[in-house]
């Protein structure tokens, strides 16, 4: 029997099966299979492995969870992961296994916040990782997830959690891709990330799909007292839309950073960002775009960052880069505070590549292409002081190839 606090809930959410989101184009979900959710031990076949190794920079022997379409793969933790007591499953389980997942799931993304997340609410299976860290661990390794349609025309669900507890640090690294061939999906991530009093949770994103792909993520943060978070997220590819709005909450002390950097083309439409809520004394936050734009591509990059008490501070800080006469970016940086004290910045600019640097390159020796890619890398590459080693490689490597297919 459905209990009546749940079945007036449940109506709520089928309600908000027709709420669009606030920002990004609309998509008709009816245009899209849903399949059943269902999970397997194990790994996928070695192609798509490779392919995340190719496509996302993942090393195959090192990822805990892998979904392919509404399939989730996943494999007992690395001994290293184990002893410390971490884990890392699929959520679908770890609702059936953990009071404290079933208790915190959906505790900061509504279900009925617009219809992605109502969808996933009703029809995702709860697909998707479970990351619990223990008080005190300090994980040295990233813990590596992938998330990949498999065919065109369907709808990929992800719900996913991440908790780590007091003093605890952790970096989880996911990629996010569309196997070779596969046009048409949407794919919709739920992510709901947790850090608790004193403890550092570092998340890079990495975006790699492909034209008629929509892919709508849904995230929010809770950091308590002395926390961290920053993340670090690169969408690399064509994509046919992309809505994405993460928002941290900060108690006191805490800190969060965003960095994104976008390299936008083929007429995709792209509209992302991230925002910031003050609530603790000392909390403080960043937010950092890097956005160029190609091929009738739109960019709307937005930040915000909102303070309720004094002692705070925040910076936003938009950079975008137009490369031809038919693309756009627009920049939406909004600061906004109800306690004096609070000290909030912000910075937008947009532009081009300026003509006058290339020319002072080409009179140093360099040839022109060898010019745009220097200023192209100079402009994308944002310092991140707290990405693990391996995967500021992969960064750097993401970085290099935005840069040649820009410069052809």
């Amino acid at each position: 029997m459905v209990c009546m606090a749940r079945a007036v809930a449940e109506e709520a959410v089928r309600r908000a099966l027709s709420k669009r989101a606030e920002y990004g184009p609309d998509i008709d979900l009816s245009r899209y299979r849903m399949g059943r959710p269902r999970v397997e031990e194990g790994v996928p076949g070695g192609a798509l492995l490779e392919e995340a190794r190719r496509r996302v920079g993942l090393d195959p022997r090192g990822i805990s969870y892998f979904q392919v379409g509404e399939t989730a793969f996943y494999r007992a933790m690395e001994a290293s992961l184990r002893r410390f007591g971490v884990v890392v499953k699929p959520l679908r389980i770890a609702l059936e296994e953990d009071e404290r997942a079933r208790r915190i799931a959906w505790s900061l993304v509504p279900p009925d916040k617009d219809k992605y997340t109502a969808a996933a609410y009703l029809y995702g299976g709860e697909l998707g990782y479970y990351v619990y860290v223990p008080p005190g661990v300090k994980v040295e390794q990233p813990i590596y997830t992938c998330l990949s349609l498999f065919t065109g025309g369907e709808v990929q669900f992800t719900h996913n959690i991440v908790y780590v507890d007091e003093g605890a640090e952790a970096h989880v690294t996911t990629g996010c891709m569309v196997p070779h061939g596969v046009k048409g999906g949407l794919h919709v991530g739920i992510s709901e990330f947790y850090v608790a009093r004193g403890a550092r949770l570092g998340y890079t994103m990495l975006h790699s799909w492909a034209p008629g792909i929509h892919v709508r993520p849904r995230t929010a943060v809770r950091v308590e007292e002395g926390g961290e978070y920053y993340s670090y997220y690169a969408v690399y590819s064509p994509v046919e839309s992309i809505q994405s709005y993460p928002v941290a909450w900060l108690a006191a002390g805490a800190h969060a950073k965003f960095t994104s950097v976008v390299s936008a083309e083929e007429g995709g439409v792209y509209d992302l960002g991230g925002g910031a809520v003050l609530e603790g004394e000392g909390a403080t936050a960043e937010i950092v775009s890097r956005v160029m734009a190609r091929d009738g591509a739109s960019v709307t990059a937005r930040g915000r960052i909102e303070s309720r008490v004094g002692g705070t501070r925040g910076h936003i800080e938009c950079l975008g880069l137009l490369l031809d006469s038919v693309s756009r970016v627009e920049s939406v940086p909004v600061i906004s505070s109800t306690a004096p004290g609070a000290e909030l910045t912000h910075e937008a600019a947009i532009g081009s590549l300026s003509e006058e640097n290339i020319a002072y390159l080409e009179a140093k020796g360099f040839t022109e292409d060898e010019a745009r890619a220097l200023l192209l890398r100079g402009f994308l590459s944002v310092e991140e002081p707290g990405l693990p080693e391996i995967v500021r490689r992969e960064v750097e490597r993401i970085v290099d190839y935005i840069v040649r297919n820009a410069v052809g």
